[in-house]
């Protein structure tokens, strides 16, 4: 009679810890969904600014080579070609950042998925 009330609450304890284990894998799983999620969504959103960028640096580089040659002709100042010049060497800088988020997008996305782990 004893023994049966012992064997009861140790099978209550025992179904209390595997719904607590089932919970924790259950929140495991959405952990990791999360992770790739984020890490996917970085690398789209990265790869969507690079693609924009190229446009925009082939726009910059268009804009230097028209103010180099209105300025060998006399309608432009040296000003304006360094402007110009200016506005391309920021636009290449940041297309490098864009390019750096890129990267660690996919690494991100790599760790997410389980690699590089010991």
């Amino acid at each position: 009679l004893f023994n049966r009330g012992l064997n009861m609450a140790q099978l209550k304890i025992a179904k209390a810890q595997q719904e607590e284990a089932k919970l924790s894998f259950q929140q495991a799983l959405l952990n990791a969904g999360s992770e790739v999620n984020n890490a996917l969504t970085q690398v789209q959103v990265a790869r969507g600014k690079t693609e924009l960028r190229d446009g925009q640096i082939t726009s910059l580089e268009t804009a230097v080579r028209s103010t180099q040659l209105l300025m060998k002709h006399g309608n432009s100042t040296y000003l304006e070609v360094l402007t110009a010049q200016q506005s391309l060497l920021s636009a290449q800088l940041t297309q490098i950042a864009d390019h750096f988020d890129e990267i660690q997008g996919i690494i991100n996305l790599y760790q997410a998925l389980g690699g590089g782990r010991e």
